[in-house]
This record gives C-alpha cells, structure tokens and sequence, in this order.
C-alpha cells in the first residue's frame, strides 16, 4: 500500500503503531515512512504520510521482525521504532535482528520484565528494593514477615492493572485470594515505597541522559493515576538526587539514545525506582512538557534519529499545565454535561469525554476505566492543577445503576481486548 509522500533518496526508517501526527513529525524530519499498523485500529489519513504501509498484528515480534526483514532486503531501512508500550519489543525484536541503532531486545525485556529489572538494579548496586516472585498467599505472608508492607503486581504491564498494597500480614491472605480470582497466578511481591510519587521524562543523546521535566502524581488508592502536573516543584537537592539516581538506571540498562519515562518515588530516605521504560511518557505528559518547555518530544525523537539536531536542554517553564482524568459513578452513562463550556475556557488546552449516553462505566481498576480529561494552563503547576481540578468537576457524566451486574474482569479478558497492554508475558517463552 502507498501514501502520496516518501521520497527516493531519504531515508528509510519503520514506525510501529502511532497516529498520523506522529506520522507528519517522522516525515518533517526527513524520513521515508515505512508504516506498521493494526488493521482495527488505523486511522487512514496517516496513509497520506507513508511510503509503504503494512497492516498486521504488530505485537508479535518475531513476525514483525521476519516482515522487516524482507522489507529492509528490498530497501534498507536505517532505523526501525515505536513510541508506544505495545509496539516497543516488535520493534525491538527487529532493530536486533536487522543489526540496526535503537534500542533492542536486551534492553527493552528488561525494561518489560519487573522482576529482572529489580534483579539488574540490585546487582548493579543502584537501588536495592527487596522483590521476588509469588504465586500464593504463603509466598506473600512471607515476604510482608521479612520486608514489612508490599505491592504485588504483574511481572509483565502497564495501566496499573492489577496492582495491590498488602499493608500488614493480616491482609496477605485476602491479596492472595484476590490474585487467584483475578487470574494473577504469578507476580511480582515489592517492598511497599512510601512518599510522594513523580515520573521522569528523560532524553538520551548518545548516552548524555537529559531530564526534560519532571512530573506531579496524583493517585487513588488503586494505584491509578489521575493527575499529571509539571513543573513538579522539587527542591534543587532532590531534583539532583533523582537525576543521579535515573542516569546511573538508565547507563546500567543499556539505553542511549531517545525518550524514556521512569517513576520514582521520594521516600524519606531518599528517592527510590519503581519502574522505567524505553519511551515517552503516556496519559498526554508529553503535551505538558510541549506547553511548559516548548519541547516536542516525539518530533525531537526523529530530527535526533536524522541527525539533525544537536542535544537540547529545557530552559526554564514558561507557564504551568496539568491533566486532571475524569471519573464517574458505575453504571450506565444516562447524559454527559458541561464539556462544551470547559472547551471555551481560555486556559484549556484540550478537554475530551470518551464515554457517552449507552456506555457503561466500570469501577476504576486501570487507566483505561478513565472517563475522558482536562488539561489546563496555569501560571505555575500548583495553579494548573487547580484549574484542571475545578474544570473537570464542571463536566457531569451522570450514570444509572446498570440491569446486569458487569461480569468480573481478569488479567484473560483484559488481555483479550485489541489494546491488551497488561497480563501477559510479552513473549510466549517467558516466565509468567
């Protein structure tokens, strides 16, 4: 299949999954576009910008690699990559196989892998959180009676899925039966960090790892969260204190160059990890850097990838912005209210409802039972965030009780939607 764009002499490079503006800033940077997409879920005017599209399954990595493979003996291909979570070991399985720069197989599996991410990091001697794999309520009882308080969550996912604090050893069994019945029959069992949790947003120039911002949280008691801010407002010592503690995690797993998003949490003793990963940072984080550091981190990611730009640096914030994700009572969505009053406010920057009259609205368990969100300017993080706030209380998604109680979700149904982004290992040879 071809597009109207892609010029003979420039390079080629292969972009899995992405939307058409993701497509416009490969192109601006001087590529020919070798597109891999989901037949279900592609948006065709990202046809317009591609020289060559493949529509497939683009979460199977060694097919996608074998594809890429004949793809770059007919045309080379100069570097092969993913922006979001579902495509990065496809990716990844290619650039190895196709002995190509970019991040390859090694790299992102640990990334993916939380117990072998904790394992590298303690080896390496860069930030010892006690975890171990579990499998029943014994294994938990025992790790709360040597470590204290602790999470079990998935080896392999995102979203916060699945993930549950065991504060003391009289929850233990509870969390136990909970996982069986969810369909967790192996996790991952982690020291419980408590503090304040912020994300890291991070660019790698040939191994000079540079903070482009950091971000505000906040969460519900599910661990999901439901509001980004920037600037986070740390002090200059734990600003420092987290750099140093990224860069040393991001040298020790091997990545250097481009974006990654790493979540940290500042506990009393010092800022500690939580996990990392080999892209931009998700839920629109990536536009509060854009409206408070005037940097594009998809399009810098591709002039960088081209050669054409040299390392930057953020400069100071120009204003403040936050996201606040909207929520609703369960059940059946009778009418949506306000959205259009919030959208002709002067400081939003974007506002959407992503459920309507019909839908149902499930109780908060990930990041995709979010109901739409705000995102606002303000003069600083603390004044974005509470215009983000009093704005999404102005949008009113009101529900009824549904007739039929939803049957319980777990990790298979989950895994089953065309999004699937948690449950399962991401390749079948790995230990669940």
């Amino acid at each position: 299949m071809t597009g109207s764009e892609g010029s003979g002499g420039a390079p080629r490079i292969a972009v899995i999954g992405g939307t058409p503006a993701t497509l416009r800033k490969v192109c601006a940077a001087g590529f020919e576009v070798v597109w891999l997409h989901g037949p279900q879920e592609l948006d065709t005017a990202g046809l317009e910008h591609v020289a060559e599209a493949h529509l497939t399954d683009y979460r199977e990595p060694a097919a996608i690699a074998e594809l890429l493979a004949t793809v770059h003996r007919r045309r080379p291909l100069v570097r092969v990559v993913s922006m979001i979570e579902d495509g990065l070991e496809s990716a990844a399985a290619a650039t190895t196989e196709l002995g190509l720069p970019g991040n390859g197989l090694d790299l992102v599996r640990v990334l993916q892998d939380k117990l072998a991410f904790r394992t590298l990091l303690a080896e390496r001697g860069i930030d010892a959180v006690a975890a171990r794999l579990g499998h029943t309520a014994a294994d938990i009882r025992a790790f709360v009676a040597e470590h204290g308080p602790a999470v079990i969550k998935p080896r392999y996912g995102s979203g916060s899925l699945g993930v549950r604090l065991v504060p003391d050893l009289a929850a233990a069994d509870e969390a136990g039966a909970w996982a069986a019945g969810f369909g967790l029959h192996s996790f991952l069992i982690e020291q419980y960090l408590s503090g304040t949790e912020i994300s890291v947003e991070t660019f790698s120039f040939a191994g000079r790892h540079v903070v482009l911002a950091f971000t505000a949280k906040e969460k519900l008691a599910s661990f999901v969260e439901v509001g980004h801010s920037q600037p986070a407002g740390l002090d200059p010592g734990t600003s420092r204190r987290v750099e140093e503690l990224v860069s040393a995690m991001l040298d020790a797993v091997g990545l250097t160059d481009g974006p990654a998003h790493t979540e940290v949490i500042l506990t009393e003793q010092g800022p500690r990890l939580v996990e990392s990963h080999s892209r931009r940072g998700g839920d629109r984080i990536v536009d509060l850097v854009h409206q408070v550091y005037g940097i594009d981190t998809d399009a810098l990611a591709f002039l960088w990838y081209a050669g054409r730009t040299a390392p930057v640096e953020p400069g100071a914030p120009t204003c403040g912005a936050a996201i606040r994700f909207l929520t609703a009572e369960p059940g059946v969505v009778e009418a949506v209210d306000g959205l259009a009053e919030v959208l002709a406010d002067p400081d939003v920057v974007d506002a959407a409802v992503t459920v309507g009259p019909g839908d149902t609205v499930l109780p908060i368990a990930w990041s995709y039972d979010r109901c739409g969100l705000v995102l606002t300017r303000g003069r600083d993080g603390a004044d974005a965030v509470e215009r983000a706030s009093a704005l999404a209380a102005r949008i009113a998604i009101r529900t009824r009780p549904a007739a039929d109680r939803p049957p319980a979700r777990t990790l298979a149904t989950i895994a089953a939607r065309p999004d699937r982004l948690v449950g399962a290992a991401p390749t079948p040879n790995h230990d669940r």
